[in-house]
């Protein structure tokens, strides 16, 4: 049972090109990317299991990616690519809203807001 993962983790996109039913917010993050217009924050919002997080984790490792392929298609070969594949990124973080939801939470968040990327561009907090 130690391996075990959950369907929708094993199986979950791992490119814009990928994704389904998405096209018209995967086309426009591309197109934000491919442009050096990257906004300082994005809300996804929607109903459970239409991808925000899948499409926040893409947009997230790909602006990071150091060699982007054709096609903004992260290369998995540099370091920050091969960092957030094995779940050890230091610049993407995922915060559960419903647990972190005291003072010292917030607290805590801001002190890291402070800290810059170590490898890639832009941190990122999901």
């Amino acid at each position: 049972m130690e391996n075990f993962v959950v369907s929708a983790r094993k199986y979950r996109p791992t490119t814009f090109d990928t994704v389904v039913g998405q096209s018209s917010i995967t086309t426009t993050l591309k197109n934000a990317i491919s442009s050096h217009h990257i906004a300082q924050a994005y809300l996804f919002c929607g109903p459970r299991g239409v991808g925000k997080t899948t499409v926040a984790r893409i947009f997230a490792k790909t602006i990071n990616c150091e060699n982007p392929g054709e096609n903004l298609v992260p290369c998995d070969e540099c370091e920050s690519c091969k960092a957030f594949n094995h779940h050890r990124s230091t610049n993407i973080h995922e915060l559960d809203a419903a647990s972190n939801n005291s003072v010292d939470n917030i607290r805590s968040l801001i002190d890291q807001v402070r800290i810059p990327p170590q490898v890639g561009k832009y941190s990122v907090y999901l």
